[in-house]
């Protein structure tokens, strides 16, 4: 397997760039706030808001199977509700540019690489530079979006 996934016991491959995304909300957020409990829940909350877009997506435009996006929205949708609930909700601004990013991912065909996934509908067989920055840039923008939502004053974890 090559950059830019690393493999983790019982996940599979993953992005070194969602993992190292994953720390900087949860490290950030521990200095700033000193919650861990708004730690986890804006790391959750975004990883499934993305992840749930990122299904319904590959089913609208590549026909993934619709029962995958509804288990994918039902295990992990609790926690955007969740963020929602809590205040945790992206700055409106990174997610307005993450948006654009994501109709431009669109237009160019959806499409991810995946090390364990290539030559399906939606991930091609050969690395493709240019659907990787459109995958991180998204990503990173909504991580960002997050974080700022959970280092604003809305934000609560605790009650």
């Amino acid at each position: 397997m090559r950059l830019p996934w690393i493999w983790l016991p019982l996940v599979g491959p993953i992005r070194v760039s969602t993992v190292l995304a994953g720390l900087v909300i949860v490290v950030a957020v521990l200095l700033r706030r000193r919650d861990p409990l708004l730690a986890l829940i804006s790391l959750m909350a975004w990883a499934s808001a993305f992840e749930i877009l990122y299904s319904a997506t590959g089913t609208a435009i590549h026909g993934w199977p619709v029962v995958n996006f509804l288990w994918m929205t039902a295990a992990v949708g609790g926690w955007v509700v969740l963020g929602q609930v809590r205040g945790i909700v992206p700055d409106w601004r990174l997610l307005v540019a993450m948006a654009v990013v994501w109709v431009l991912w669109m237009l160019t065909g959806f499409n991810s690489n995946a090390p364990s996934t290539a030559g399906t509908a939606g991930f091609p067989m050969e690395f493709s530079v240019t659907n990787e920055i459109l995958n991180e840039l998204s990503k990173t923008l909504l991580a960002l979006g997050y974080l700022a939502g959970a280092l604003s004053s809305h934000a609560r974890a605790k009650q």
